[in-house]
């Protein structure tokens, strides 16, 4: 007897985790397409609580895609600098429209960043795509 029951495709799912960096801090971070699409533009939604202060226009969101070994850039970063402040540990949410997606290679690394230009990077999360971590 055969299975009458459709197969139910699962989604795959960008799951963006801390970086690796000391003094970092975490951020939650959605985007969409999901998954991403090569050479098509995408939109990123970032939010967290943050141990330090969100300055507009001298605090910018970062995103940026790089090789499977995180070394080389696909493109260069995208910056899209807050246009409103945040106090330390107030809840911040920043969206970023149609930011430019490069061709991408079939393993790479998106990474998404929060930039002062006095401290440099205060937050930062990161997905594995394409084939690394059993993908």
């Amino acid at each position: 007897m055969i299975n009458a029951v459709p197969h139910q495709l699962r989604k795959r799912e960008t799951k963006f985790v801390l970086c690796s960096m000391p003094a970092i801090e975490q951020i939650d971070v959605t985007v969409t397409p999901d998954p991403i699409v090569s050479k098509k533009p995408a939109t990123y939604t970032v939010s967290g609580k943050l141990s330090h202060a969100i300055i507009a226009k001298k605090t910018s969101l970062g995103v940026s895609y790089l090789d499977a070994d995180g070394s080389v850039p696909l493109s260069d970063i995208y910056l899209l600098p807050f246009d409103k402040s945040y106090k330390a540990g107030e809840k911040f949410t920043i969206t970023a429209k149609d930011v430019p997606t490069p061709k991408l290679s079939k393993v790479y690394d998106t990474y998404v960043v929060i930039w002062d230009e006095e401290l440099g990077t205060i937050a930062c999360a990161f997905a594995e795509s394409g084939g690394k971590s059993g993908e």
